[in-house]
């Protein structure tokens, strides 16, 4: 016997002689050497990263690729690159294949690109240069109300939250400080945002930890709480409203404009500042990136002083 051609391998052209048996089968065992390429990535810093120091054309370790079989869709390796920033792949078929980033290095953003190779001949090595940018972390609040307010009437913060990151951040909030001594939390809306997701809302009182206001929210939906009907026991007042969003892509932010209501005490001093705080933020590979935002308004209360009269003196 004679191999004429075996693909994917090395042909084995040693002749072979069989002895065949009357009524039993006879097996011969012929090994051949497959005929394989490589994949090899160099993985290197796009720009300059400020937060790990980075210079561009340095070597990043810890990309993880994707080698796909074109033709059967079916991933046959998954490499990492080292600390020289190279990745080699196992002996591979000649073959066509996809080859893509599908989780980038601590502070580096994942990288879009998709390379299409075809190993063609024996011991082939297809050498790959790959690029990443840098993770640039943002958070944008902001928060507007009036510049005067009535002693014992209510007024209405308006807030704007982004995500202006280009990396996705985890445990993502929005929560806002009430100036309790001088107003009471009377309603929220939550707004909407450009992301469908879920989330809840929390609150916390002077007499307590947070406890949960909504949970299970649609962030395309636009919700209002009253909160003058929380089951609050006496002297006990809202203090803190806390949006917990979980993880949040890259770009997420609001649409409708979430809002805050509080009444203003009517024994409130003329001229009282009420300075209302709040921050938001989000985790990012155990970094936090957070921001704050406040607004004063200025109490005006018409009332006039009761002034207790001094007593005479004889003279």
């Amino acid at each position: 016997l004679k191999e004429l051609e075996c693909e994917g391998y090395q042909v084995d052209t040693q002749l072979k002689t069989v002895s065949i048996n009357a009524g039993k089968t006879t097996r011969i065992e012929w090994k051949n050497t497959p005929i394989t390429g490589q994949i090899q990535i160099y993985k290197y810093a796009g720009e300059f990263n400020s937060i790990t120091g980075t210079v561009p054309g340095a070597s990043i370790a810890g990309a993880v690729y994707e080698i796909v079989d074109v033709r059967s869709g079916k991933v046959v390796d998954q490499i990492v690159t080292d600390a020289r920033g190279v990745a080699a792949s196992k002996p591979l078929p000649l073959k066509r294949y996809q080859v893509k980033e599908i989780s980038a290095p601590m502070y580096w953003r994942l990288s879009d690109q998709v390379f299409d190779v075809t190993l063609e001949f024996s011991s082939q090595i297809v050498k790959l240069a790959a690029y990443d940018k840098p993770a640039e972390l943002g958070v944008v609040l902001t928060k507007t109300g009036i510049k005067e307010v009535l002693a014992g009437n209510k007024m209405t913060y308006t807030f704007t939250v982004a995500n202006t990151s280009n990396v996705p951040l985890d445990s993502f909030f929005f929560h806002d400080k009430l100036p309790y001594d001088v107003t009471g939390a009377s309603a929220i809306t939550t707004g909407t945002y450009n992301q469908r997701m879920n989330y809840r809302i929390l609150y916390k009182t002077n007499m307590s930890e947070y406890r949960v206001l909504a949970s299970n929210l649609l962030t395309t939906n636009n919700y209002a709480f009253q909160l003058t009907g929380l089951p609050l026991m006496a002297g006990e007042v809202v203090t803190d409203i806390f949006y917990d969003f979980g993880t949040v892509p890259a770009g997420f932010q609001c649409v409708a404009k979430p809002t805050l209501t509080v009444a203003v005490s009517p024994t409130s001093v003329n001229g009282y500042q009420v300075i209302n705080r709040a921050d938001a933020g989000g985790q990012y590979g155990g970094t936090w990136e957070t921001t704050n935002a406040s607004w004063i308004t200025i109490v005006v209360n018409l009332t006039p002083v009761k002034r207790t009269p001094l007593p005479k003196t004889g003279y």
